[in-house]
C-alpha cells in the first residue's frame, strides 16, 4: 500500500486540483474589462442644428466687429485747424488759419495786422465754393487817430447833406454833398450821436470802388475793440443787424487773445 500525494493526480490527464468561487469570479472579471477594451469607442453624439447655426452666428459676428474695429481705427481722423500766432503791438493773438481765408500752404504773413474772413450770421470760416453765402472781411491793426470814432464823425460832418431820414435797426441816414470825398456814399449811424455806429456805403459800388467794382461786401464801419483799430467790411443787405454783426465780431476777437 503506497502512500497518496496531491501532486500526483496533476500529472494525469483529466484530473485537475478544484479551483476556489475567489478564482472564478477573479477569472470573469478579468474577461470582462478585457471584452469591454476591445469595444469600438460609441460614435460623438451629433450636435443639433439650432446649436450649429448659434455657433455660425457668433463666427459671423465676431468678424464683423473685429472688421468694424480695424476700420473705425483707420479712418482718416478730422485734423485741427492751423492755428498762427500774430501780434498787433502789445496784443498777442492765436488766429486759425482756417478764419483768415488763406490756404494751408500759404506761408505770408501779415505785419503788424489780422485780416478775418467770417461768414455770416455763423461769424465761421468763410467759404469761397459758396457764392451765395454772406461774409464780413475783417481788418485789425494799432489803434490810429484816424480812425478814433469821434475823429471819423468829425470828418463826415463838413460833407454831410442836411436831409435826414430813418432807416431799419434803428438807424438814421445821412447823405454826403457832391463833389465832396464821400460823394455817392450814404452814412448809416445809430441814435442819437453815432457813437456806437457809424458805417459808409455806397449807393453804387462800382462807382466807390473803381478798383473792386465787383466787391460784395461795400460797406465798412471802423471801431476800437481791445487796445485794436477794427474795420468790417460788410453786405448793404445786414446793417439793420449792425448790434448783431458788431457784438459777435467783438466775441471772435476775444476769443483770439492771448
Amino acid at each position: 500500500m503506497s502512500a497518496y500525494h496531491p501532486q500526483d493526480l496533476a500529472g494525469e490527464p483529466g484530473l485537475q486540483p478544484p479551483r476556489s468561487p475567489l478564482g472564478h469570479a477573479a477569472s470573469g472579471l478579468a474577461g470582462s474589462v478585457r471584452a469591454r477594451l476591445k469595444r469600438p469607442p460609441p460614435p460623438l453624439p451629433r450636435a443639433d442644428g439650432a446649436l450649429l447655426k448659434a455657433a455660425a452666428a457668433i463666427v459671423l459676428l465676431g468678424g464683423l466687429a473685429t472688421g468694424l474695429a480695424l476700420y473705425l481705427g483707420h479712418r482718416e481722423v478730422p485734423l485741427e485747424p492751423v492755428v498762427q500766432p500774430a501780434r498787433i503791438g502789445a496784443i498777442a493773438l492765436m488766429v486759425p488759419q482756417d478764419l483768415t481765408g488763406a490756404e494751408p500752404d500759404d506761408s505770408s504773413r501779415l505785419v503788424g495786422m489780422v485780416r478775418l474772413r467770417l461768414d455770416w450770421p455763423s461769424l465761421g470760416p468763410a467759404q469761397p465754393q459758396a457764392p451765395n453765402r454772406q461774409r464780413l472781411l475783417i481788418t485789425l491793426s494799432p489803434q490810429d487817430k484816424v480812425n478814433d470814432p469821434q475823429t471819423q464823425l468829425s470828418v463826415y460832418a463838413r460833407f454831410l447833406t442836411p436831409t435826414v431820414w430813418s432807416n431799419p435797426g434803428g438807424l438814421v441816414v445821412r447823405g454826403f454833398r457832391k463833389g465832396s470825398p464821400y460823394e455817392g456814399d450814404e452814412l448809416y449811424v445809430s441814435v442819437p450821436d453815432g457813437r456806437g455806429f457809424a458805417a459808409r456805403c455806397p449807393l453804387d459800388a462800382a462807382k466807390s470802388d473803381s478798383a473792386r467794382p465787383d466787391l460784395d461786401e461795400p460797406c465798412r464801419v471802423t471801431f476800437r475793440h481791445r487796445g485794436m483799430d477794427v474795420n468790417i467790411r460788410f453786405p448793404r443787405a445786414i446793417i439793420a443787424d449792425w448790434e448783431l454783426m458788431l457784438g459777435g465780431v467783438r466775441r471772435t476777437i476775444d476769443g483770439l487773445m492771448r
